[in-house]
């Protein structure tokens, strides 16, 4: 592609009387005498450009007088050498301006605005290198994913997000009228990566995934982004720890490696980059440390506090931010989970399932599934659901399901919690929540 605008971290003072184009934003305009001082922001970086009279037409000193701040704008002119930091300048030959409109809606310069408000003006925040910064460092985990993926030979698959089913049971889904018949948006492409692992053998999917969940807390949304893998041929749930430690690793190397200025930007340090194994804790194990610190079950589940103390607890036994909870009871797994086949000491029954906690928050789900078609459909019927509903599912499984197992994680939570972010709608362009639907 022929170059026509540079950005501003491309230029340098051995460029010194080149001619470039630099494009952005205005920030900060500066009259000394007959001199104004304009500094630009691109995504990158700032310049500054200088507008002396008697060295550039008198239209465009006027035009720099004139500008008004957030203005977008187009800078045809020559490097120069300064002592500015960038150690140049650059003395514009022409200049295209579009104007923006004052005063502006959020501050963009001393960070006085509430989150919910930045939302609203998106555009304008992300002009904000600081917050841009965490988009950059969410591209890196998500193309690291992507990048171990092909890897290890999955193939990328794309599933429908309306679908007839409800793949984890439950009433928290968002029903919509299709063609005068009632469809779901997914809660996840579960089915389809299922039947998909017994065909490519190993598949991955990244996309959008919805609870319709009443939740008003910094880690939950209505609309998220999974990024959901299945694979075939496994010997046990212990393949899939195995495979999480090294997805897990894979990101962390690659935002140490290619994000430190947005790190630097944010102010964090890199993340230490963990050792295999990560801890295990059985499901068993965590509830005995709640109970002892007096930390009640919800139900059967592990609540969040639950999850922040046992990230606190094998912080200080092991040194590291990464560990799974396995072997979860069938009452709280979904019914495509597979039981271990002899019930505990006291009689319950528990599956072959892991969750992986990052710092005190549950950023995956996954387990072996059940492959055999007869028990498949016994427990759909214990979870109290219609096994006629599953049709073209449950068919596959009549024609050799090898046995496989997966996983999900959540994109936007693995973002939050590697910045040190203290609401996960930071790590979300446009969040979606049970009082947001905009923009």
């Amino acid at each position: 592609m022929r170059k026509l605008k540079y950005f501003t971290t491309e230029i340098s003072p051995d460029m010194h009387g080149m001619l470039v184009r630099v494009a952005g934003w205005v920030v900060k305009v500066r009259e000394v005498g007959k001199i104004i001082f304009l500094i630009i922001r691109d995504r990158e970086g700032e310049v500054q450009v200088i507008f002396k009279k008697n060295e550039v037409p008198e239209e465009l000193f006027e035009t720099a007088r004139n500008i008004t701040i957030m203005s977008a704008i187009i800078v045809d002119g020559k490097v120069r050498k300064a002592p500015t930091k960038n150690g140049f300048e650059i003395v514009p030959l022409r200049v295209e301006i579009i104007p923006s409109d004052a005063p502006l809606p959020i501050d963009i310069f001393y960070e006085t605005t509430e989150l919910n408000k930045r939302i609203n003006y998106r555009t304008l925040d992300m002009r904000i290198h600081k917050h841009a910064a965490i988009f950059r460092l969410r591209s890196i985990i998500l193309d690291a994913f992507r990048e171990i993926m092909k890897q290890y030979d999955f193939v990328e698959i794309q599933s429908p997000v309306i679908a007839i089913y409800v793949a984890e049971g439950g009433a928290n889904v968002f029903r919509v009228d299709y063609f005068n018949r009632p469809a779901y948006l997914r809660q996840s492409p579960q089915l389809y990566k299922q039947l998909m692992a017994g065909a490519f053998e190993r598949v991955f999917e990244i996309g959008p995934a919805f609870r319709a969940e009443p939740s008003y807390t910094i880690r939950h949304l209505t609309e998220f982004i999974s990024l959901d893998v299945e694979l075939a041929w496994i010997n046990g749930v212990e393949d899939l720890l195995d495979l999480l430690e090294d997805i897990m690793i894979h990101i962390i190397s690659r935002v140490r490696s290619e994000g430190q200025k947005y790190l630097d930007t944010l102010g964090l340090k890199a993340p230490e980059i963990p050792d295999k194994p990560f801890p295990v804790v059985s499901y068993k194990e965590a509830t005995l440390l709640l109970k002892k610190a007096n930390i009640p079950l919800e139900g059967k589940e592990i609540p969040h506090t639950g999850e922040q103390y046992l990230g606190n607890y094998i912080k200080e036994k092991y040194g590291t931010d990464l560990f799974f909870i396995t072997d979860f009871p069938w009452d709280i797994r979904p019914f495509y989970t597979m039981k271990y086949e002899k019930p505990t000491p006291a009689g319950e029954i528990t599956t072959k399932s892991v969750d992986l906690i990052y710092k005190g928050m549950e950023i995956a789900t996954g387990s072996q599934r059940e492959h055999r078609f007869n028990v498949l459909v016994e427990q759909i019927r214990e979870k109290g659901l219609n096994p006629n509903v599953f049709g073209y599912y449950l068919e596959a499984f009549r024609y050799g399901m090898p046995p496989h197992g997966g996983f999900a994680l959540g994109l936007d939570r693995i973002t939050m919690l590697m910045l040190d972010l203290k609401n996960v709608r930071e790590a979300v362009l446009f969040p979606r929540d049970p009082e947001r639907l905009e923009p």
